[in-house]
């Protein structure tokens, strides 16, 4: 890159900081073999840098808020692949609820002039939720007092914002918050980053007032009567969040009864449309050149360097980058490939070797509220990125 956007520089992460992150597991070895936290490093931004990523993220936000309201309009799904008519109505009534997207991740690269280019938007998981949250401002606080830094800040409200946005979603006092991944044998959430994310938004939310339990995805039932989902005490349930794709549940049995349910469900079922990475090439095909979007593309254009990726896909599963030949894709779980123009992250060197970096906006209630940082070895950020801290000067 001609100009780097922000500095990794070389930090001591204090003892209690480095306890508490060996406390949550966190030092654990990761895919790579290497802790997920990264402990002898910090990216350092500056407020122009803030201004400029969160300016693009509204933007884009903005633009999407437009697209999902062609969509329910039209009625048309095809672009999106969406056949099921239940999800369809799903997404319709979601929409017209004005449900809340509740929270989500914009994931960035720069241009070499330094403008930010969406990567991907995560819109329908709190994936790395907690760690941006509230770790991140924990190692910040220990760091700041340890190296007397007053000066120094970190740009992370997701917190705060949190708690002021959960009373205006229309949540009950009494919710669930139901996780997915791997459970205990009695059905609870298991020691897993969906149950992490479960227990920080559990705790925002009893600090708004409101008192959430959290249960697995395995334990919520149907209450046929109720027309209502249950807890894992078989209690209908007013209200749930999810921590669990919408493209996934569009495609199980219970899938049918979503028109009639009585349980309001956030993140919105019109999430599903904003989490798809289709949106990317909607958005550009709706406005060509837009404002901090790269071209993308439903097929491969026949001019210039291009990742190919699949449009439901997970943090860097399946990735292609220019020059490699995409292998077979679970087309069923993942969705058929889409092309983007080729933006790469930014490099650094640090003690191990080569990096790249990967900067996040995450968004509460569709407005931005803090930054995160994940590097990988590999130009892709794939599951076994790390995460690093940020600190906010000048």
């Amino acid at each position: 890159m001609t100009t780097l956007p922000f500095q990794r520089i070389a930090v001591k992460t204090p003892r209690e900081a480095e306890a508490r992150l060996r406390e949550l597991g966190i030092l654990e070895a990761n895919a790579d073999g290497t802790p997920w936290w990264v402990t002898d490093a910090a990216y350092l931004i500056d407020a122009a840098l803030v201004d400029r990523v969160f300016d693009a993220a509204k933007g884009i936000q903005a633009r999407c808020y437009a697209a999902v309201e062609a969509i329910v309009a039209s009625g048309d799904f095809s672009y999106f692949g969406i056949r099921n008519p239940a999800m369809q109505t799903a997404i319709r009534k979601s929409w017209a609820a004005k449900d809340s997207p509740l929270h989500g991740r914009m994931d960035f690269s720069f241009a070499p002039d330094g403008t930010p280019f969406l990567l991907d938007y995560e819109a329908d998981s709190p994936f790395g939720l907690a760690e941006a949250g509230h770790v991140q401002w924990g190692w910040f606080e220990a760091w700041q007092a340890a190296e007397g830094k007053s000066s120094d800040s970190q740009e992370n409200l997701i917190y705060e914002t949190f708690i002021k946005h959960l009373p205006r979603t229309g949540l009950p006092t009494r919710f669930a918050i139901a996780a997915g991944g791997d459970t205990l044998p009695d059905g609870r959430p298991a020691d897993t980053g969906e149950r992490f994310d479960a227990q920080f938004i559990a705790e925002m939310a009893t600090e708004a007032g409101l008192r959430p339990s959290i249960c697995s995805i395995g334990q919520v039932g149907w209450d046929v009567d109720a027309k209502a989902f249950t807890d894992e005490a078989d209690e209908p349930l007013q209200a749930m969040v999810k921590i669990y794709p919408w493209d996934w549940m569009e495609d199980e049995p219970n899938v049918d009864v979503l028109p009639d349910c009585r349980t309001r469900i956030l993140p919105g079922a019109w999430t599903r449309l904003l989490s798809d990475k289709t949106m990317m090439a909607l958005l550009w095909h709706q406005q060509p050149g837009a404002p901090n979007l790269l071209p993308t593309f439903l097929n491969r254009p026949e001019q210039g360097a291009t990742v190919a990726k699949p449009r439901r896909g997970w943090d860097g599963e399946h990735v292609y980058l220019p020059g490699q030949t995409p292998g077979l894709v679970p087309e069923d779980e993942m969705g058929p490939l889409l092309f983007q123009a080729h933006c790469p992250l930014p490099v650094f060197r640090s003690n191990a070797g080569e990096v790249h970096a990967n900067l996040s906006v995450w968004m509460v209630g569709g407005e931005p509220a803090g930054i995160a940082f994940r590097e990988s070895r590999g130009p892709i950020t794939g599951p076994a990125a790390r995460f690093v801290p940020h600190i906010l000067r000048g």
